[in-house]
């Protein structure tokens, strides 16, 4: 099964903050959840990453319930971006000697 996971800027849409990403990831440890880390420019954070999280437990803590339907249309506008901005198998050349 894969999970994914999302930091807490890409989940909300804007920065979280010190205070709330503290708050976050405590709860996400004392749960037992093992965390991502995604690296990011030292210019955004002194640290040089931010933690990532299950989306599911994002979900549950920000109370943000969506239907399996939602989940759905979600990752397949996901396939159509990825369709759209991926080469087409014929465009790629083929550069083995068989």
């Amino acid at each position: 099964m894969i999970i994914e996971y999302k930091s807490l800027y890409h989940y909300l849409g804007k920065p979280a903050g010190g205070e709330l990403g503290k708050k976050v990831a405590e709860e996400a440890t004392s749960r037992g959840l093992k965390l991502g880390k995604l690296d990011v420019s030292k210019d955004l954070v002194p640290s040089g990453f931010v933690y990532t999280y299950p989306i599911d437990f994002l979900d549950e803590y920000f109370k943000n319930e969506k239907t399996l339907v939602e989940r759905i249309r979600i990752l397949e506008e996901k396939v159509k971006h990825l369709e759209r901005y991926s080469p087409k198998k014929e465009d790629v050349e083929d550069d083995l000697p068989f």
